[in-house]
């Protein structure tokens, strides 16, 4: 079950949560000791979403997290817009089924427990412009923050040391890739074209 929680008493318990108004030309995102991208290798879209969503749970399963917090950047309404594609109609469909209402622009705790199921539904949502924020996440006690990319790659700051040295243990027992550039893409990996046909 995912758990709503209003911005405005999210943001007071996690002041320094990525934020942006882009009308102001304003940009927060919280200072960490060490930024990764990181990706999984696939050899489809529909591959690459499942891979990423497992990893990325197992990564928050062996350090230790009871699930993520997700949140747009902006204000607007996870469901402010409509769309007509199947897998991000779906995923707009898995949010009314989880009570997330047409007006709610707060965060999402997502369990560990549904975190993969959640997880694919946002990847359809980020690589199709489902949402027109970039949903950012943490864990409960603020260790990480970071996002999905349309490229279905995952941007994650580490926010403390403690974190960090955890953070290296697990990357040694997953399937998850260091992606060695400044900037991301699909075509910037080994083996993976620039982008995937939507059904392959």
């Amino acid at each position: 079950m995912l758990t709503k929680i209003a911005r405005k008493r999210f943001l007071e318990k996690y002041p320094e949560f990525v934020t942006a108004d882009y009308r102001r030309d304003k940009f927060f995102s919280p200072d960490g000791v060490a930024y990764y991208i990181l990706y999984v290798e696939a050899r489809s879209t529909v591959g690459l979403c499942s891979k990423m969503a497992a990893e990325l749970t197992n990564l928050c399963t062996s350090m230790g997290y009871s699930g993520l917090n997700f949140m747009g950047e902006i204000t607007a309404a996870w469901r402010y817009r409509n769309h007509d594609y199947p897998p991000v109609k779906k995923a707009l469909a898995y949010l009314v089924a989880n009570n997330i209402s047409k007006s709610f622009n707060g965060a999402i705790y997502v369990p560990l427990a549904h975190l993969p199921v959640f997880l694919r539904h946002l990847f359809w949502l980020v690589r199709c412009n489902g949402v027109v924020f970039l949903p950012h996440f943490s864990d409960p006690g603020f260790n990480i923050i970071g996002s999905l990319c349309k490229y279905g790659n995952l941007h994650l700051t580490i926010i403390n040391k403690t974190a960090e040295l955890s953070f290296d243990e697990v990357m040694e027992h997953n399937d998850l890739f260091y992606l060695r550039e400044e900037r991301c893409g699909g075509g910037r990996i080994p083996g993976r074209k620039g982008t995937y046909t939507a059904g392959n």
